[in-house]
Formats: C-alpha cells, sequence, structure tokens
C-alpha cells in the first residue's frame, strides 16, 4: 500500500541519535518505556533532525504506567514548544522491553502522530543497545487508518538514515 506523500529520508546526525539514546535509555532506568519527538525542518524529500524532546519533559507522568501514556496537556505543551522554535516533528522514538521491536498492538493502534507520512522508531532493550547505529531497530510509516509500512535498514529507499553531521 503506497502512501500519499512522497517518500522521505529522514537524516539523523549520529551525535543527535547518540544523545537520544543515551537519554532513553536513562530516562527508562532498565524497567520502563520511554520516548521522544525527533524534530527539525522539512526541505523537500530530505528532513534532518536538528533536535529532540522526551516525553516526559512535556508530560510529567508519561512514563508512570511503565508504557508510555502521553496526555492531552503533553501535546499541547508539545505544539507550544514547536510553535515557539519553528520546528516540526519529523518523527517520534520509544523504546520496548526486549529484543523485538516490531510494533505492538498498542503501537498500532495508537500512533504518537496520527498523520499520513509520520515515522515511528521503535529500540530494543530499554535503549541498552548500540547508540551509534540503527541496527535493531524498527522502523514504521503510519498510512493511515490504523495501518503501517515497515522500512527495513536494507531497504534500497531507507527511510532513516545516520548522518556525519
Amino acid at each position: 500500500m503506497a502512501s500519499s506523500v512522497p517518500d522521505t529520508t529522514i537524516q539523523i546526525p549520529r551525535l543527535t541519535w547518540m544523545r537520544v539514546i543515551l537519554q532513553l535509555r536513562r530516562r527508562g532506568g532498565g524497567r520502563r518505556e520511554s520516548g521522544a519527538f525527533l524534530l527539525g525542518r522539512q526541505q523537500g524529500r530530505i528532513t534532518r533532525v536538528t533536535t529532540f524532546v522526551c516525553y516526559d519533559d512535556l508530560d510529567s507522568v508519561a512514563y508512570q504506567a511503565g508504557a508510555i501514556a502521553f496526555h492531552a496537556d503533553g501535546y499541547a505543551a508539545f505544539w507550544k514548544y514547536c510553535r515557539e522554535k519553528g520546528l516540526a516533528v519529523l518523527a517520534d522514538v520509544h523504546t520496548h522491553p526486549g529484543d523485538g521491536v516490531g510494533q505492538s498492538s498498542i503501537d498500532q493502534r495508537n500512533p504518537m502522530m496520527p498523520i499520513v507520512g509520520h515515522t515511528a522508531i521503535i529500540v530494543p532493550k530499554f535503549a541498552r543497545t548500540s547508540s551509534w547505529s540503527l541496527s535493531g531497530v524498527g522502523i514504521y510509516e503510519y498510512l493511515g487508518d490504523f495501518k503501517w509500512r515497515t522500512h527495513a535498514p536494507g531497504d534500497k529507499t531507507r527511510r532513516v538514515v545516520l548522518t556525519l553531521w
């Protein structure tokens, strides 16, 4: 099934990805899920992540249940932050407890951004994984109507890539 938006590539500088992974690892404490929005500016088919904001910075109780529950107040704070900084949400990333990076039924039915073309990234082992590669992560594109496209790391047209800068 094809998306109604053109295929885009999301570039994440390696240093930014390392910081994301380290923050998710720290915030989850090895015992609960954590997540973040990846932000930047979209320019045509290539988008570049310039910063990120963790869910619990926007919604202080987002992790209290052990799994992520992001509330309306968090979204209000998030959209205000994006407006003030002139940033767009390019993707979201969250952790899972084990090696599995497949989408759970909860992930599939509750996209953080239910917008066609939005990208969700799942990191295994509560982010106790490599902070220098995308090896072992799950990458999913929202197609609408609770349908998703999986983007494998070896795909010809890669959805997410790490860059030097």
